[in-house]
């Protein structure tokens, strides 16, 4: 299974169902309003398009079921802003722990993320990202690396706000990718 926190329009979501027919992808997020055009495509029948391994859940981090604890091989968070920012970032620790919490042994998280004006008013002026790494191997997460977002690694996210950064000069953006350690064999 993957998660898209903070889904948006969905488009993110509808790639990866396309692209993995045999994997259930969920996008979440806490407007309605941005799922609705990528849920009904979801919804059609096959022959319309459709594509029944796709999902989107209406919540917020704070919401998100416990149900889905530890079913995620993927979640990818990005672009967000506001609160899912400030978690991901590792800013609100509560609800990092509820993101480190989707993710099942092995699994991988995947944030793309970077701080406008807009997040500078809400007290996050810029990204710091070993501030952020430490917060996530805190939670026992292991650094898989972090880097300057490419034009390419950007447009690979798939999300509608990646077009909108590669435009905005002055922006920057990181891509950083964790794992929670393998369960010992015995445990697996």
């Amino acid at each position: 299974m993957a998660v898209d926190l903070g889904t948006g329009d969905g488009r993110a979501v509808l790639a990866r169902a396309s692209a993995h027919p045999d994997e259930l992808v969920v996008g979440i997020d806490a407007s309605a309003a941005g799922m609705v055009r990528a849920s009904r495509r979801a919804a059609a029948s096959l022959a319309h398009g459709g594509l029944p391994n796709a999902r989107f859940l209406l919540a917020g981090l704070e919401s998100v079921p416990d149900d889905l604890s530890r079913y995620a091989d993927l979640v990818t968070i990005s672009f967000p802003w506001g609160s899912l920012l400030a978690a991901a970032v590792g800013q609100a620790p509560a609800l990092t722990v509820r993101i480190v919490r989707l993710l099942r042994p092995g699994g991988t998280l995947r944030l793309i993320v970077s701080a406008s004006p807009r997040d500078a008013r809400r007290g996050l002026m810029s990204v710091d990202l070993a501030a952020m790494t430490a917060v996530y191997e805190e939670l026992g997460m292991c650094s898989v690396g972090s880097r300057a977002a490419t034009a390419e690694g950007l447009a690979a996210s798939r999300s509608s706000w990646a077009k909108r950064l590669a435009t905005s000069p002055g922006r920057s953006a990181w891509i950083t990718e964790l794992r929670p350690p393998p369960l010992p064999a015995d445990r697996a």
